[in-house]
């Protein structure tokens, strides 16, 4: 399948949709030390980082690579960032954050489950990966309930004086 900028996955909650400048301002907020806790980032805060980071997925996208989105709810509010990252044919990456009060209330599951589900639908790949912090239990639980099974640790270095022990959960496409 070839990614364009007019890609929309609607789940039962949410509209998941390529992330554009529109959506900056909410991403730089949002996409804060709390919420990064247990991935490899740092954000500072600083508009012209996230902007860098909208025009690389702008990039990405064009490239066929990735395709990183945001989630809105029906009344176009932000919730947070997903994406579809390093497509080949042997494999694909997973990610997601969602802000503060969009945690906890199922959102996630139901995000990676459409992401899932666009995959199987549109692309050839052997199986499907999902990097999670093993401290990170609640982000945890979404691999652990969809099928996922933890295939290998690995330390990422979070900061020059940390690093995140990665769980990497993979799913392997269903012939």
């Amino acid at each position: 399948m070839k990614l364009n900028k007019d890609i929309r996955i609607k789940t039962d909650r949410l509209l998941l949709q390529p992330v554009e400048d529109l959506f900056v301002d909410d991403i730089n907020t949002y996409f804060t030390s709390e919420i990064t806790r247990y991935m490899p980032f740092n954000p500072e805060g600083d508009r012209n980082d996230i902007l860098r980071f909208v025009e690389d997925s702008k990039k990405s996208l064009s490239n066929n690579t990735d395709l990183v989105m945001v989630a809105t709810d029906s009344e176009n509010n932000f919730m947070g960032c997903c994406g579809i990252h390093n497509i080949t044919e042997e494999s694909v990456e997973l990610g997601l954050w969602l802000k503060k009060n969009a945690q906890g209330i199922g959102l996630g599951t139901e995000i990676i489950t459409s992401l899932i589900e666009f995959l199987e639908n549109n692309f050839i790949f052997r199986y499907i990966c999902y990097p999670v912090d093993q401290e990170n239990r609640a982000s945890r639980k979404i691999p652990e309930k969809l099928g996922f099974i933890s295939f290998k640790k690995y330390r990422k270095n979070k900061n020059q004086s940390s690093f995140l022990t990665i769980i990497e959960y993979r799913k392997y496409k269903s012939v």
